[in-house]
This record gives C-alpha cells, sequence and structure tokens, in this order.
C-alpha cells in the first residue's frame, strides 16, 4: 500500500505516511447480504443422480402365446392337408410330400391372392368409370390380338384388357364386346392352325373360296390388324373349339414324369369328330404347302407339390410319341377312309 500524497510505501496499520503526515484513508470492507448457504446454492452443481426405487413388473401367467397358436394352427392344416393328399393318392404321403405341397400350395395361394386382388380393384374402379380406363403399367396382353400394350395404349373394361385398335372395332359394332371376354366364341388364325393344321396360304385361300367369313379389325391406316372368325357366322363350318383341344400326356423320361400336348388328330378320327362340319372337305383338299407341319415342342414337368395336389387330366403313355408329317397323316386319314 502506498501514500495517495507522496508515493510513500507504508506499512500494513499505518494511519499517517511517515514522510508527508497525509492521513491514511483505509476502505471499509465490501457489505454483502447473502449468506455462505446462498452462494453455495447460486453456485452450479452438478445434477444429483437418485436411483429409482427398485421395480418388479407384475407376472403374466399366458396359458397360449400368439407363437404356440401359430403353430397348433398351422398343425392342424397340416393335418388337413395330409388327409386330402392321401385320399388323392389312395396312400400314405411322406412328411418330404407334405411339406413340397405346403410349400408349393402357399406359392399358388399367394400368386391367386394378388390377381384376386388387381381384378377387385379393378372392379371397384369400374364403378367410377363403367365404360372403362387405361390401366397403369407394362406388360398387359390384348386379350383379342395379343399385342403387348402398356399405359394409354391399353383399354380395361368388364370385358377384360384390350388394345386400343381392338376397342375401336368394338365400339364401331365390327366385333361384339364378347369378343373379349369369351375366347370359346371365336377362332384366330392361330387357333385354325392349332386346331386344324392349316397354315396361312391354306387361309388365305379358305377365305378366298369364301368357306370362312372373318370380321377384319382395321389398324389406324385402314390395313388389317387381325382377323376374327366368330362360330356364329359359320356354323355348319368350324365345330366348338373343345372338339379340337390338344390332350395332355404324360410320359416317362429319365425316370421322371414329363407332360407335353399332342395333336388332337393323334387320338381322335376327324372323320368321325368333324363330320357335321364342312371344315373337313377342305382339310382333305389341303395341299402339302397349306398344311402346317412343325409342332413345338412343349414337354413340361410339374412341381412334386402341385403333382400331389392337382388333379392332372391327361392320357398316360410310355414314351413320348414323337411329331409326324402331318400332311402325309393327313393324306393316310383319307385313304383310311375311303
Amino acid at each position: 500500500m502506498f501514500c495517495t500524497n507522496c508515493g510513500n510505501k507504508l506499512e500494513m496499520g499505518d494511519k499517517f505516511c511517515g514522510q508527508c503526515g497525509t492521513a491514511v484513508r483505509v476502505q471499509p470492507a465490501l457489505k454483502t447480504d447473502l449468506k455462505n448457504d446462498d452462494i453455495l446454492k447460486a453456485a452450479p452443481q452438478e445434477p444429483i443422480l437418485k436411483e429409482p426405487p427398485h421395480y418388479i413388473p407384475p407376472i403374466i401367467h399366458r396359458t397360449k402365446s400368439s407363437e404356440i397358436k401359430a403353430q397348433k394352427n398351422r398343425d392342424k392344416m397340416k393335418a388337413e392337408l395330409k388327409d386330402i393328399l392321401e385320399k388323392h393318392t389312395g396312400r400314405e404321403v411322406t412328411e418330404s410330400e407334405l411339406n413340397e405341397s405346403e410349400f408349393w400350395l402357399k406359392q399358388y395361394a399367394e400368386v391367386m391372392y394378388d390377381i384376386g386382388l388387381t381384378e377387385w380393384k379393378r372392379k371397384e374402379k369400374l364403378k367410377e368409370f363403367p365404360k372403362g380406363f387405361h390401366l397403369e403399367g407394362q406388360g398387359y396382353s390384348c386379350a383379342i390380338c395379343g399385342r403387348s400394350v402398356s399405359d394409354q395404349e391399353t383399354w380395361y373394361d368388364e370385358h377384360g384388357v384390350k388394345c386400343l385398335i381392338c376397342q375401336k372395332a368394338i365400339d364401331d359394332n365390327i366385333i361384339p364386346a364378347t369378343v373379349a371376354s369369351d375366347e370359346e366364341t371365336w377362332y384366330s388364325a392361330l387357333d385354325l392352325e392349332h386346331s386344324f393344321f392349316i397354315n396361312r396360304y391354306g387361309l388365305k385361300r379358305l377365305v378366298k373360296e369364301e368357306l370362312l367369313k372373318p370380321r377384319i379389325i382395321p389398324n389406324a391406316s385402314g390395313r388389317a390388324h387381325c382377323q376374327v372368325f366368330l362360330i356364329d357366322d359359320q356354323k355348319d363350318v368350324l365345330p366348338p373349339k373343345k372338339l379340337t383341344k390338344w390332350p395332355l400326356i404324360k410320359f416317362k423320361k429319365d425316370g421322371e414324369d414329363w407332360y407335353h400336348s399332342e395333336p388332337w388328330i393323334y387320338h381322335t378320327n376327324p372323320m368321325e369328330a368333324l363330320k357335321d362340319y364342312k371344315i373337313l372337305g377342305y382339310m382333305q383338299t389341303l395341299t402339302e404347302k397349306e398344311v402346317q407341319k412343325n409342332i413345338h415342342d412343349l414337354s413340361f414337368q410339374l412341381p412334386a407339390g402341385a403333382k400331389n395336389i392337382m388333379n392332372v387330366d391327361c392320357i398316360d403313355k410310355t414314351g413320348p410319341k414323337g411329331p409326324e408329317n402331318l400332311a402325309q397323316r393327313t393324306k393316310n386319314n383319307k385313304l383310311a377312309n375311303e
């Protein structure tokens, strides 16, 4: 501490400066109303974490959990499925066969559920748009011409999915709307080839000779988009399509069951099946150039689970029968019936 007048150094407790005699002023201590406890309370402190009291959850006694219920339901359904399979096959079903059948059935059910849900949504939308609407997305096929269409190229109504060209033919009354929903009422050019082995050259001749009367669906330029042969337009010419359905044949290949379709004339006498229809006489006049000879190999295997469940309507054979020359076979049938 120093004198405020001369700057002389003062000792603690001096009341006067020893050099100039100036009185020393002592500054009183700062007074405060805060007590020590208040200061401590005001100071920041670490939070004190108190342990919660020990909590004992109540014990819930469950006799059936959701997992147990689900397993019991599954066991019940598997037992029912096993009974169905054993009645269907007439023998005891192994656990492996039962598991395969259950897996296939679940996959099949999921696919059919998705298809049914999609169709239900479309039917609901038809309530808002009864005349029809475009479908969103890609990968649709016209139920009449078979053309692949997407988005704004599609049209859907109560008769199914169509392309805009075929829909316009319906709107213009060229073909009935039921063509899209009932394929058993008409033949396409491919159907005629499949059922009567008539290729495009033979079909052109039969149309020219007015045996077949097609409904021609025009495209935007006026040219033929496709042809529809209504059975009602030629009742005494074309039979119901079920008469020429290709049967499914089961045969053995490498010790396993395989299936394929074979032409109906391999298993049915065409002279008897088509005796009331004019198409029979024209089939006998087809030349080598007018007969469709190629038969695609449609062999396939059924999944084990599907084979256990489905009732496959087929002809059981010891081995596959190779495709034959249909022109020669037609000629042989003609000679055999003369």
